[in-house]
């Protein structure tokens, strides 16, 4: 037992299977570049150790500079109790802070023409508004909108919003409505007219008024001279916000353009918040049947 046990002792290990031999033309190549190569080797190693080396300390830096340690316990319970929201204030109250330039710039020639007041009681705008549109007239229409109505572009350089909108809205709903209501009355004598070339067109009665557009016209009913006598009755000029370019001269800045606007603005208000139904009675008892008066 002893024999057999020095036999299997004597019996050598198998050797690992010896690597697959490269052909002679092509080690020579393959050792060069790996000589060639431990000098990049060597640097991208020690690269790396310096970026990690490098690495806590630009965590600790960031750290330090992004979360700030209160320096007294009364600072950290100021800055832990949450801050009051500023009170909000309307774009027509006041100028926004964001449209107000460092450097002022004036052009007036004149020192006179530089001082201008205009309304800013709500008490008196609702009167003006009361009068126009009738009892409880000032409660068509939001705070904002009834401002904005009566505010002219030149008011504050356009910076708290201004009617130009609005009055094209009004004036196409009071075209519409003074042309309706030129068409609904009789014939007017004179207003149709022979055709040269004596054809017949297509006749109706319902069709027969449509003539009296040649002899009147909306502007005949509600142009700019009646609507600023309107504007003037119902004390207008009064509440309308706006910077003449002549203080003393009100006829030459354009007086009776801003009150213009200012009445379709308001019939242009009424018809985007209430509809043209509502706008549509607005216009005729309290625009049409004032100016016709």
């Amino acid at each position: 037992m002893f024999a057999t046990d020095l036999k299997l002792h004597s019996i050598p290990a198998p050797s690992p299977p010896s690597p697959t031999k490269r052909p002679a033309h092509s080690a020579g190549p393959i050792s060069h570049q790996s000589m060639a190569l431990q000098p990049c080797r060597a640097s991208l190693a020690r690269f790396r150790l310096a970026a990690r080396a490098l690495t806590p300390c630009l965590r600790a830096y960031a750290t330090e500079t992004t979360t700030p340690k209160p320096s007294s316990p009364s600072a950290s319970s100021t800055s832990s109790t949450p801050s009051e929201p500023p009170a909000f204030v309307p774009r027509w109250a006041q100028t926004p802070p964001e449209m107000k330039a460092d450097v002022q710039l004036d052009f007036a020639k004149w020192a006179h023409n530089k001082i201008w007041s205009v309304n800013n009681d709500p008490k008196k705008l609702d009167e003006m508004y009361d009068r126009l549109l009738g009892p409880n007239g000032s409660r068509l229409l939001p705070e904002e909108l009834k401002w904005l109505a009566v505010t002219h572009k030149s008011f504050d350089q356009g910076r708290r919003g201004f009617n130009d909108r609005l009055a094209l809205v009004g004036r196409m709903a009071l075209i519409m409505e003074t042309t309706k209501q030129i068409v609904s009355k009789d014939p007017i004598p004179g207003s149709r007219v022979a055709d040269e070339f004596e054809r017949q067109p297509f006749e109706h009665p319902q069709l027969a008024a449509i003539d009296n557009l040649t002899m009147e016209g909306p502007r005949d009913i509600v142009g700019k001279e009646k609507l600023y006598d309107l504007a003037i009755d119902v004390g207008l000029i009064d509440v309308v916000r706006w910077k003449p370019r002549l203080v003393r001269k009100l006829k030459t800045s354009g007086v009776e353009v801003v009150l213009n606007s200012a009445i379709l603005a308001i019939i242009g208000a009424v018809t985007l918040q209430h509809g043209s139904v509502v706008a549509a009675q607005v216009i005729r008892e309290r625009i049409l049947g004032k100016v016709r008066a």
